[in-house]
């Protein structure tokens, strides 16, 4: 006599179909696929020269970039950052990405220190004097005592005579050279803007 499978113990239901698949959950990729998407924001943030250190990047990716970074924010600008971070997910791009990125920023965090250190010792330097000038050749031995003074005081001079700040910003590139001598003499962003006043 044949008897029915629901005799024999089986039920249907006791197994269901995704009890058998052990990948990502449908929830999980979708969140991978827009932290992918996301990342274009973080990439919208850097400069031309940053975007450089991305090997993975082709000129085609770039000018897209550089477009949506033109774009008012719209339903124009959500699609060309979709279609940024759909790239980056066809390319398998994000992983790298990611590293450079904590390269860059990373980079760029150490150098706004220094930068705002380097003012608080330019303007210690212009208020106290020799006090401030001793307490910094504590800390830099090797710095030129005299030179520093010379620079200081014809800052001064500039400011008592309302010339263009050009030995203050010397103070500061001679200032920043004891701190790293790589960002020695390198423009920054406030100096190109008051040399840009200056021509005006």
């Amino acid at each position: 006599m044949k008897q029915h499978k629901h005799e024999m113990g089986y039920k249907p239901d006791t197994v269901k179909p995704e009890e058998f698949y052990d990948g990502p959950s449908r929830s999980a990729m979708k969140r991978e696929a827009q932290a992918k998407t996301d990342v274009v924001n973080d990439l919208l943030a850097l400069s031309k020269v940053q975007l450089k250190k991305f090997s993975c990047f082709d000129e085609a990716f770039l000018e897209s970039l550089a477009l949506m970074q033109r774009m008012p924010f719209g339903p124009a600008y959500r699609r060309q950052r979709n279609f940024l971070g759909k790239r980056i997910r066809d390319e398998d791009w994000f992983d790298e990405i990611a590293h450079t990125l904590s390269i860059v920023t990373g980079a760029n965090k150490q150098a706004t220190a220094i930068h705002h250190r380097c003012e608080q010792w330019r303007d210690r330097l212009m208020t106290q004097g020799d006090e401030a000038l001793s307490a910094l050749i504590t800390e830099f031995p090797d710095a030129d005592r005299q030179q520093l003074r010379n620079t200081v005081r014809m800052a001064k001079q500039e400011q008592e005579l309302n010339k263009p700040p050009k030995q203050f910003r010397l103070l500061f590139q001679q200032i920043r050279a004891l701190h790293d001598p790589q960002l020695a003499f390198v423009p920054s962003a406030d100096d190109e803007s008051e040399e840009s006043e200056d021509n005006d």
